[in-house]
């Protein structure tokens, strides 16, 4: 069979002069394994770190990412254990779980819900010495959020703090 008239065989078959060409391509699908390859690792969000604060009267832990991506759905777990009667338990949230967020659902939902300022401040019932109160929060990141969110967690009793927790969520575009 003849090659077809205009055809360079050693270019065509042989590759000659395209030796750098695979290596090209190789290179550009390592470019795109890499994301991959890092979100398989974890760096690419939703890895949680738990962080507490503590007061004479009150433990307080946040379990939580510290980094997301665009509309990746997460969680959040608040715990407070009593060391000393609190008789109005606030969870005061800051603006980052809810600007640029989806608020799914609080288990076990609170008594009342109010805003203080920017804040959402969540009312639970009267905690006994020794109660402990386990808050799950699930959220959605809306898909146009980026940058960096305050997501400190505070526990008042009514407008007395009692404990902080200072977190930033970072969302990557």
């Amino acid at each position: 069979m003849t090659p077809a008239e205009g055809l360079d065989l050693a270019r065509a078959r042989d590759l000659q002069g395209r030796a750098r060409h695979p290596w090209v391509r190789r290179l550009l699908l390592a470019l795109i394994a890499v994301p991959v390859v890092l979100a398989i690792a974890g760096a690419l969000g939703q890895a949680t770190v738990t962080r507490s604060a503590a007061s004479p009267r009150a433990h307080l832990e946040l379990s939580a990412p510290a980094v997301l991506r665009g509309g990746l759905m997460w969680r959040a777990r608040i715990t407070i254990r009593a060391r000393a009667a609190i008789e109005h338990p606030r969870i005061v949230l800051a603006p980052g779980y809810v600007n640029g967020m989806q608020f799914n659902t609080i288990e076990p939902s609170p008594a009342s819900e109010a805003a203080r300022g920017p804040r959402l401040v969540l009312s639970y019932d009267k905690l006994a010495a020794g109660d402990e109160l386990v808050v799950y929060l699930q959220f959605q990141v809306d898909p146009t959020t980026t940058g960096r969110q305050d997501a400190t967690v505070a526990l008042d009793d009514e407008t007395l703090p009692l404990a902080r927790i200072v977190h930033t969520i970072t969302v990557l575009p």
